[in-house]
C-alpha cells in the first residue's frame, strides 16, 4: 500500500504585509489570526495556507 502524500497548503497572493487569517470554509474555519509577511511571506499555523507577497509589489512598512 502507497503513502499517502496530503494536499498542498493553498498559496495566496496579497499585496499588503499585513493579512487576516480564519482558515476559510465559514464555520469550519479556524479563529481568526492576523498575520504579517516576512520577507514576503508567511504561513498560517493553523490551516498551512501560505501568503505571498504579489509579484511587482513591495513590501512597504507605512504607518
Amino acid at each position: 500500500m502507497g503513502r499517502i502524500v496530503p494536499e498542498p497548503p493553498e498559496t495566496i497572493e496579497v499585496e499588503t504585509l499585513n493579512v487576516v487569517c480564519d482558515g476559510g470554509g465559514g464555520a469550519l474555519g479556524h479563529p481568526r489570526v492576523y498575520l504579517t509577511l516576512v520577507e514576503g511571506k508567511i504561513e498560517c499555523g493553523y490551516c498551512g495556507r501560505m501568503y505571498v507577497l504579489k509579484a511587482g509589489f513591495k513590501a512597504l512598512d507605512i504607518h
